[in-house]
């Protein structure tokens, strides 16, 4: 059933199903606590509230959302790689179930997870104009995290029909003295979806939801590794049931930044037990004198039951930017005792 014919259905002609007491409450919870959480609604929202609540004074409940939208449901999985970056994901993350259309293209925000560093979002996208395979979404239109001074990430959008796509958006914000809040609150007006060959899509969609943090282990580290002209000290780890995530900080010299404007480091992660966390990807960071002084984090999936090692070799990446070149300068791993 497409999107459409969702918001368009004639609820009298639906057919029924029994379900049982738990299964109701439980249905009537779902909708409740997205009413608290989610100020904005579309119609295919709405339309869910009066199937529950009319259904719940005969007896019966209309299968899911998600059911009747499969691919909306568990986006996570197209992502999910061998590496199980978001391993646990589902189990911890909030669930989100915005939805709106607007100029034939509806988009719907499926989960997300504060990690207290971190914010992932899994969302997906239906549309009736001709994209292709390079959906994205135009610059400088991405989510916003109210309080932050700055933000950076990567996103992904990945098609899997002819008229769907599912992405992931991973931003790490940077508030004032790095006091990170309990609550993160979100903005995005998308406004205009393209491809490379400059088709573009242009509509109405606002969202607006907030994400507790999750509570997680700090260990400090405090290790610095050196090399000619660079500093590279990894100040902590945080473990939290989504994510591990590492903080950093490194000072490069004059000399370094006069050859090679630009230095910022990638990972390589393993641990004792030859799992692979990480293998030269990097997170996001900030400098406020050209890169002299960066500081950043970067985080990848929980660790592997078992492991009792963590190494975290850094990769710097010199560059002379606008792809005019680059060169790599490994440093010496850090290893972490993990604790029990």
């Amino acid at each position: 059933m497409s999107m459409k014919e969702w918001i368009d259905i004639d609820i009298d002609q639906l057919e029924l199903l029994d379900v049982t007491d738990i299964e109701k409450a439980r249905v009537k919870q779902h909708v409740l606590k997205q009413r608290k959480k989610a100020p904005i609604w579309s119609n295919i929202a709405v339309a869910a509230v009066i199937i529950v609540g009319a259904s719940t004074a005969t007896g019966f409940a209309f299968p899911s959302l998600a059911a009747q939208i499969p691919f909306m449901d568990h986006v996570i999985n197209y992502f999910n790689d061998e590496e199980q970056h978001y391993k646990n994901f589902e189990a911890f993350s909030t669930d989100i179930g915005l939805a709106q259309t607007s100029n034939g293209i509806t988009v719907m925000i499926d989960n997300a997870v504060y990690d207290g560093t971190n914010i992932t979002v899994s969302y997906a996208i239906e549309t009736e104009h001709p994209f292709g395979e390079n959906l994205d979404t135009l610059a400088p239109h991405w989510f916003d995290v109210k309080g932050s001074i700055a933000s950076d990430g990567t996103g992904k959008i990945t098609k899997i029909s002819n008229t769907r796509y599912v992405g992931i958006a991973t931003l790490t914000p940077h508030f004032k003295d790095d006091v990170y809040p309990e609550t993160v609150q979100l903005t995005w007006e998308p406004t205009t979806f393209t491809n490379h060959e400059g088709v573009e899509g242009k509509g109405d969609w606002s969202f607006d939801f907030s994400l507790d943090r999750l509570e997680g282990d700090i260990q400090l580290v405090n290790e610095t590794v050196q090399r000619k002209d660079m500093n590279f000290t990894l100040k902590s780890v945080e473990f939290t049931d989504v994510s591990t995530v590492i903080a950093y900080e490194q000072v490069v010299t004059d000399e370094l930044l006069e050859q090679w404007p630009s230095v910022t480091p990638v990972f390589r992660v393993s641990d004792d037990l030859g799992h692979v966390y990480m293998n030269g990807t990097g997170g996001g960071g900030v400098s406020t004198d050209n890169g002299k002084n960066f500081e950043g984090t970067t985080a990848f999936g929980p660790i592997q039951e078992g492991a009792s090692q963590l190494i975290i070799q850094p990769v710097e990446i010199a560059s002379l930017m606008s792809g005019q070149g680059h060169t790599e300068i490994e440093l010496d791993p850090i290893v972490i005792e993990l604790k029990k």
